[in-house]
C-alpha cells in the first residue's frame, strides 16, 4: 500500500476552494488502496468549531501553524521547518501538491534525494505561467513574501517527477513556459444519485468566491438587463474585502430579481445547481471550474463569458461561450425563454459529465499513475 501525502494551503472542510475540493475527493477515493495524509495550514480561529481531528473520513490530518501578517499577508515559506519534520514523520512514497503554493518547492530537493516522488497538480491556468505566478501587480508591501513563495513554486514545478494538467491548453502552456511535459487527468466529482426538479420561475445562478478576478459585478449587470423576464438571479460565494463587497451589495439591493446568499456549503451548492436552470460564469480566467461539473451532473447548462476549457462547452454543445457581455445577455435570455432547448442541453451536459468527470473513474486514473510512478 502506497503512502500519499497531500500538501495544501488549506483543508477543504475549512476552506471551500477548487484545488482543495479536488484534493479532498481524490484523497477520499485513493483511501481504498492507499494510506492518505494531508498537510495543511490550520484555519483561522473563527473557522474552527471543534478541534481539528487526527483523522477525517479516513484521511490523516497534519495541520501546521498559520503565519499571517497585516502587511505581508500569508507567509507560507515560514512553515519550512514544521513541514520538513512532518514529512520525515509521515515518510510518504508520493508527495502531491495541487495549485500554486510553494510547499513542493520547499521540500523538493531534500525529498528527491530520498527517492520520493513529487507530483504537481495544476488547479488553474495561472499555475502554468511564470508571470502569473510572480504577479507583479500585487500590493507593494506583499512583494517580499510573494517573491519568496513564487521562487519556491518555480522550484516545485521544475523538480516535479510528474505534472498533472486539467486541460490540453494547460499542457501546452507548461511546455511553452517551462519546457515541462505533463499528463492530463480531468477533475472528478461524485455522481448524484438522484436529480431534483427545476423550480419555476427559473433560477439563474452564479457561484464563486467573491473577488475581482471572478467579476460578480458583471452578473449583477446581467440581472439588471434581464429584469423584465420572469426569472430569479442568485449568486453565492465567500465575501470579499469590505469596499469591494459593499459596492456589490449596494448594486444588489437595487434589483428585486437578484439575491446574494453569502458563502454556502458544498452540499448547498449542489442543491442550488440542481434546482437552477442555468449557471453563469463571468471569471477572467479559470482552470476547469468544479461548478461546471456540478452543474452538468444536475442537467444545468453553463453560460460562460470568457472561460471555456479546451472549448468543451462549444464542442459538446452543453451551454454557450458568449465572449462579450452583449452576447451573454442574448444567450441567457434565449435559454430562459426556451425551456425545451434548455432541457435538451442539460441532458447532454449530464451525459458528458458522467462519462468524463465521475470521481470513481478519475480516482482510478490517479491510482494507476501513482502506482506506476512508485514502481519506476
Amino acid at each position: 500500500m502506497e503512502k500519499i501525502c497531500f500538501l495544501q494551503g488549506n483543508y477543504f472542510k475549512y476552506y471551500k476552494g477548487g484545488a482543495e475540493l479536488q484534493a479532498y475527493f481524490i484523497g477520499k477515493k485513493l483511501i481504498e488502496k492507499s494510506s492518505i495524509h494531508y498537510i495543511f495550514v490550520e484555519p483561522p480561529r473563527d473557522v474552527i468549531v471543534n478541534n481539528i481531528p487526527k483523522i477525517d473520513d479516513g484521511i490523516f490530518l497534519h495541520p501546521m501553524k498559520r503565519y499571517r501578517n497585516k502587511f505581508f499577508g500569508k507567509l507560507f515559506f515560514l512553515n519550512f521547518r514544521e513541514l520538513i519534520k512532518l514529512l520525515i514523520k509521515i515518510n510518504p512514497d508520493i508527495i502531491y501538491q495541487r495549485g500554486g503554493k510553494p510547499y513542493l518547492g520547499i521540500t523538493s530537493k531534500l525529498w528527491k534525494k530520498n527517492n520520493k516522488k513529487l507530483v504537481f497538480g495544476i488547479s488553474m491556468d495561472e499555475n502554468c505561467s511564470k508571470d502569473r505566478i510572480l504577479d507583479l501587480n500585487r500590493n507593494i508591501f506583499s512583494f517580499p513574501s510573494k517573491i519568496i513563495d513564487s521562487f519556491f513554486t518555480f522550484i516545485g514545478i521544475e523538480n516535479a517527477d510528474l505534472i498533472v494538467a486539467q486541460t490540453k491548453h494547460q499542457q501546452q502552456l507548461l511546455k511553452q513556459n517551462f519546457n515541462k511535459d505533463s499528463i492530463i487527468i480531468p477533475n472528478g466529482l461524485p455522481v448524484p444519485t438522484y436529480l431534483s426538479k427545476k423550480v419555476y420561475p427559473p433560477i439563474i445562478c452564479w457561484i464563486a468566491n467573491i473577488k475581482p478576478l471572478k467579476k460578480p459585478e458583471i452578473f449583477i449587470k446581467l440581472a439588471e438587463n434581464c429584469k423584465d423576464l420572469n426569472a430569479k438571479f442568485v449568486y453565492a460565494g465567500r465575501p470579499s474585502e469590505s469596499s469591494y463587497q459593499n459596492m456589490l451589495m449596494k448594486k444588489t439591493r437595487k434589483l428585486s430579481n437578484l439575491k446574494y446568499l453569502g458563502e454556502i456549503s458544498f452540499q448547498k451548492t449542489n442543491d442550488l445547481l440542481a434546482k437552477s436552470s442555468l449557471l453563469v460564469n463571468t471569471s477572467i480566467t479559470e482552470g476547469f471550474s468544479n461548478t461546471y461539473i456540478q452543474a452538468w451532473m444536475r442537467e444545468t447548462p453553463v453560460v460562460t463569458l470568457n472561460c471555456d476549457p479546451d472549448n468543451v462547452i462549444k464542442k459538446q454543445r452543453i451551454g454557450f461561450h458568449s465572449g462579450n457581455f452583449k452576447q451573454l445577455v442574448k444567450d441567457v435570455r434565449y435559454l430562459i425563454q426556451n425551456e425545451n432547448e434548455r432541457r435538451k442541453i442539460g441532458k447532454k451536459a449530464r451525459e458528458y459529465a458522467f462519462v468524463n468527470h465521475d470521481i470513481e473513474k478519475i480516482g482510478d486514473k490517479y491510482f494507476e499513475v501513482f502506482k506506476g510512478l512508485v514502481n519506476k
